[in-house]
């Protein structure tokens, strides 16, 4: 069979099976990798890459090297154990000799090795009984008319279980053989660049030393993937918006009504997206777009006068939250807007009883329900909308592209309006988002206090509690959050109900509650409810209440293990107080020592209270796929490029794509192709 493969003539696109040695077991475990044509070898980099060329004198070895020697065979010898070794000895001309270590050493091996012959070795040194040895080294033997030692760095490929380094060396050799029928289809338009072959080449052998992602091959390889996710995602746009819907008047009758009742008037920057996106509401073609803006920047009152415009018009809209405890507070604050414009709201959860979710999807589909609020129990396949034409989704970051999919699916192109706190660069929004317009709240409500941050090591407990005494006094609420629910004798990090226990002896004539994610929805809104009325004083809960929670007269939050968390996550905690009138405090424990890190972010989070700042640094000291929540989310992941390292290369890729559009529309299909393989619907990509 690999005879047969051998003689018919190999392309790029053909199947790895295609490859001599390559059968359906072994292609199954590659695909595994994402691994299915021969041309995806090529873009399957190594992971470090280690020096074979040079060959050291014994006399030079030291212990915890890695390094290639060539000697000659001094003597053989079986040494006696537990279990069998056979013990090699080399000398290249030196008074020092090399002992080299087998176990299971073959018959038809041990002919070979007679004193006398040449063999050269590669390993890692370390000291033995006899002095500097390597065990079970990759070898060969030199004085065979076959032998080469190596002329190019030798690389080492990411793996999965059952394909070993030797086997992968072999197969992308054969696939780098077929470089130069490797199509290459932006090469005449970047001038002064290497070409694709050339620099997939130096990526798989490097030169003297080892690829670096500043090499101008490894940013060659980094544009064509951001180019080919950009041209994705403008296709899928492209797409959409030749879709035709029926426009529906610009009627603004219920905003008005509910704008008139406000005891606050919406800021310049809420009006500004509020406008753009009741234009996208009225035009022919389906909103696509995404609003970001800083904690408490007032995103809900931006999506209510949306879906009221879309309410208006005779839509349904479906508002999807991460959590049940933001669903139900978003639930309730529509509730209480809405009443009195006789808007109809529901709820549904995957946690309500089987009576309430039946009741609420029978509403649904009947169409007695003009909003409803819920989480992913949204976009099960038996929610059935009767004229769903409006989607919301607060905290897109953390949905993956299958559920945004699914939600949209439940309607005839219906308009998406999609909400971030997590603010991003510009130039990287029009990257990640080129199928989303983007607007930004860009300005504060007038009155939000500003927030005192103070970073206290635990050992200062006391002291806090001390000062909590004259702060409740005072009648403030307080936040006490934990990161973990029970005692982790692993992290040693102080719990939830370990907190809450001790708080109830430090402050016994103070109501304190407890809230975590392993507590039944009723339960939660129940505690959050009374907290928000004041019947708590002091609410102990894990990072449940990061998103959306609003409490205006709660002023002051602990966050215990601060230095466990991340800068967004820190932020948006920290969102939670500063909301009513009183000045506010968040105290960020820590438990030393500090990492670098750690240090660092909590220096960001006492000297700055900007979400855009904090974005941008928490963006350079995680990365873009931790920052956004692609890991979590189920979105496709970049391979080579990088968006905040290769930042530079984003200002090249609207161009770029408007000419392979424009001139090479062929072009289009081979990138998305070799880059995304058949993931090409981005719908909603946020």
């Amino acid at each position: 069979m690999a005879g047969g493969k051998a003689a018919t003539r190999l392309w790029p696109q053909d199947s790895l099976t295609a490859l001599p040695g390559i059968g359906p077991a072994l292609a199954e475990r590659m695909a595994n990798l994402g691994l299915e044509r021969i041309e995806d070898l090529l873009f399957h980099l190594p992971l470090r890459f280690q020096d074979r060329r040079r060959m050291l004198p014994i006399t030079v070895l030291r212990p915890g090297m890695e390094c290639a020697v060539l000697g000659e065979i001094v003597d053989l010898q079986r040494q006696q154990g537990r279990r069998e070794q056979w013990l090699l000895r080399l000398r290249d001309g030196g008074p020092s000799t090399l002992t080299l270590r087998f176990f299971h050493l073959s018959p038809a091996l041990r002919q070979q090795w007679h004193s006398g012959r040449r063999l050269w070795c590669f390993g890692e040194l370390r000291s033995g009984l006899h002095g500097l040895e390597m065990v079970h080294p990759e070898w060969q033997i030199a004085d065979r008319a076959d032998f080469h030692p190596p002329e190019h760095l030798t690389p080492f490929y990411p793996s999965t279980q059952g394909i070993h380094q030797q086997q992968w060396r072999r197969f992308i050799a054969a696939a780098l053989a077929l470089l130069p029928t490797l199509a290459d289809p932006i090469r005449d338009l970047l001038p002064g660049w290497p070409t694709l072959a050339d620099s997939i080449c130096y990526l798989h052998r490097g030169a003297e030393r080892a690829p670096t992602p500043c090499d101008r091959e490894w940013q060659r390889l980094a544009l064509e993937e951001l180019l080919a996710h950009h041209l994705a995602l403008r296709r899928e746009r492209e797409r959409e918006t030749t879709q035709q819907i029926v426009a529906c008047a610009a009627d603004a009758r219920l905003w008005q009504q509910l704008r008139a009742g406000l005891p606050f008037f919406p800021t310049a920057a809420q009006d500004k997206v509020i406008a753009e996106a009741v234009a996208d509401l009225t035009g022919s073609r389906p909103m696509r777009r995404l609003v970001q803006g800083d904690v408490g920047s007032g995103k809900t009152l931006v999506a209510t006068a949306v879906l009221l415009h879309a309410v208006a018009a005779g839509m349904q809209v479906a508002v999807m939250a991460p959590t049940e405890i933001l669903a139900v507070q978003l639930y309730e604050r529509l509730q209480s807007w809405l009443a009195h414009l006789n808007v109809s709201v529901g709820l549904l959860l995957g946690s309500q009883g089987l009576r309430q979710r039946r009741a609420a999807m029978t509403d649904l589909q009947e169409g007695k329900l003009s909003v409803v609020c819920g989480t992913q129990a949204l976009f099960q396949e038996n929610v059935e909308f009767s004229r769903l034409g409006l989607v919301i989704i607060d905290e897109q970051h953390r949905f993956g592209v299958d559920q945004r999919r699914r939600l949209l699916e439940k309607g005839n192109m219906p308009h998406l309006l999609v909400m971030t706190a997590t603010p991003i660069p510009r130039t990287l929004a029009m990257t990640l988002h080129a199928d989303l317009d983007l607007s930004t709240i860009d300005a504060l409500p007038p009155g939000r206090q500003p927030i005192d941050t103070l970073v206290l090591a635990d050992d200062r407990r006391e002291d806090l509690i001390q000062r909590l005494h004259h702060l409740l006094a005072a009648g403030r609420q307080v936040y006490w959050v934990c990161p973990l629910i029970e005692e982790s004798e692993l992290l040693q990090l102080q719990a939830a109900e370990t907190s809450y226990a001790d708080l109830q002896i430090a402050l016994p004539d103070t109501a304190i509650g407890l809230m975590h994610g392993r507590q039944r929805s009723e339960e939660k809104a129940q505690i959050m409810e009374a907290f928000r009325g004041g019947e708590l004083r002091i609410l102990v809960a894990t990072t449940v209440i990061e998103v959306g929670v609003d409490v205006p007269n709660a002023s002051v939050m602990v966050v215990e293990h601060a230095e466990r968390l991340g800068l967004a996550q820190l932020h948006q905690l920290r969102g939670r107080v500063g909301r009513g009138a009183q000045a506010s405090i968040c105290i960020l424990m820590y438990h030393a020592p500090l990492s670098a890190k750690a240090r660092e972010r909590l220096r960001i989070m006492r000297e700055s209270q900007d979400g855009f700042v904090i974005a941008r640094k928490d963006l350079e000291m995680r990365g873009p796929g931790e920052f956004l929540g692609v890991r979590q989310s189920g979105e496709r992941q970049l391979r080579i490029a990088d968006l905040f390292r290769d930042e530079e290369l984003l200002d090249l890729l609207p161009q770029l794509a408007e000419r392979l559009e424009y001139d090479y529309p062929e072009a289009v299909d081979l990138l998305i192709r070799r880059w995304l393989g058949s993931a090409t619907a981005y719908a909603g990509v946020g």
